[in-house]
């Protein structure tokens, strides 16, 4: 039997792959990642199980052994991750130790150091009931697997000053709105409202749920001090919500350029392109993603757009040769050319993503780009020159 080493040249480079998605829709990469989600759900289910006092009497035993196995398998991935880091292409500067030290400072592996901290404080403190219960931390591990919940964290990471200034603000209104209502109803309701901390409480549940409870104010005064209240609370909750809001949508552009950028670097007809042109070029392309078997363009459409394979693979089918084409080609050029209906019928071989230049945009970029230009009317030439050749 061959040495694993022999097998795989670059183990190390190959869990990079699969653990770090290396490789866009790797099988296994997915199938790893289901199975983390699923053990890391399967384990909240058990913090939740050892709460019912009859659960935990019946079934202790399993569900401390189903955890430990959960704890096992997350201290292999943790130290996996920590061994592939060097493979990082942000990290390929640094020394095998210092890219694994800088490795495990990043959020993520923050987060997955977390999920095994409280297994150790189980065991140094096994009499403790409170630690069990951290390892509800354990749900953050998720946000590795949903792209939803790293955006999120990279909103709020990005945007903690403006969301700090906004707990200021909600903390000074409901000081101020505390203090004049003890000012105002404090010897009307000393029960309720005779001191600041009974006053504080009322102006939070003023704030947060628009009432008081059972609270109501007796005099007119307090009556407009709590409906100025219920308005700030209005404007305290929603101004986090637009910062948020605001945040959400320039991390889904930046990260929308970059994945776009990335494509079209890959496309060898823009390798003599430099990154402001390629920056420029992002701006008008646009990232499309096929399913396997769908038709891209048909013969004898209208020409109405420019595709570049930037993974994958499709298939053109002219009539009377059927030609297929892989990552970094293009096709749909000659019909925008010659201002002709389509000449072949693509299909998507499998599932492929593409860079959609439109009409317009593929005119303005001829004049722009002398040097994309030759090259497109270069290879339109071979490939009508060869079309005719088939006739």
């Amino acid at each position: 039997m061959k040495p694993l080493r022999e097998v795989y040249p670059n183990l190390r480079q190959r869990m990079f792959e699969v653990l770090e998605h290396g490789r866009r829709r790797d099988f296994v990469a997915r199938v790893l990642d289901i199975f983390l989600v699923v053990l890391v759900l399967a384990n909240v289910v058990i913090v939740i199980a050892q709460s019912v006092p009859e659960v935990s009497a019946r079934h202790g035993t399993l569900l401390l052994v189903l955890d430990r196995l959960c704890v096992l398998v997350f201290a292999i991935e943790f130290a996996a991750r920590v061994w592939v880091a060097s493979e990082h292409p942000m990290l390929k500067g640094h020394s095998e130790l210092g890219a694994r030290l800088r490795f495990m400072g990043t959020p993520m592996m923050v987060v997955d150091a977390l999920a095994l901290l409280p297994w150790l404080l189980e065991v140094l403190f096994p009499s403790s009931v409170l630690a069990p219960l951290t390892r509800i931390v354990r749900l953050l591990k998720l946000a590795r697997y949903s792209p939803a919940l790293a955006t999120m964290g990279r909103v709020v990471a990005s945007e903690w000053r403006a969301l700090l200034a906004c707990v200021f603000i909600l903390g000074s209104v409901m000081l101020i709105a505390a203090a004049v209502m003890f000012a105002v109803e404090g010897q009307r309701q000393p029960e309720r409202l005779g001191d600041l901390p009974k006053a504080i409480w009322w102006s939070a549940a003023m704030l947060a749920k628009i009432g008081g409870g059972e609270t109501e104010p007796v005099t007119t005064l307090g009556r407009l001090v709590a409906a100025i209240t219920v308005m700030m609370g209005i404007f305290c909750f929603a101004l986090p919500v637009a910062i948020i809001g605001r945040g959400f949508y320039e991390e889904i552009r930046r990260r929308d350029f970059v994945v776009t950028f990335a494509m079209v670097a890959r496309v060898p007809l823009f390798t003599r392109l430099d990154a402001p042109a390629i920056a420029d070029l992002v701006s008008i392309l646009r990232a499309r993603t096929v399913s396997a078997g769908t038709v891209i363009i048909r013969k004898g459409d209208p020409g109405d757009a420019m595709f570049f394979v930037a993974s994958g693979k499709v298939e053109v089918a002219t009539g009377s040769e059927v030609v297929r084409l892989t990552e970094g080609s293009f096709f749909g050029e000659m019909a925008l050319l010659t201002r002709e209906p389509r000449s072949a019928t693509v299909t998507a071989l499998a599932s492929t993503d593409l860079l959609v230049l439109d009409v317009d945009d593929f005119l303005k970029l001829l004049d722009r780009l002398p040097t994309f230009k030759e090259q497109v009317e270069e290879i339109a030439r071979e490939r009508r020159a060869a079309n005719v050749k088939q006739l």
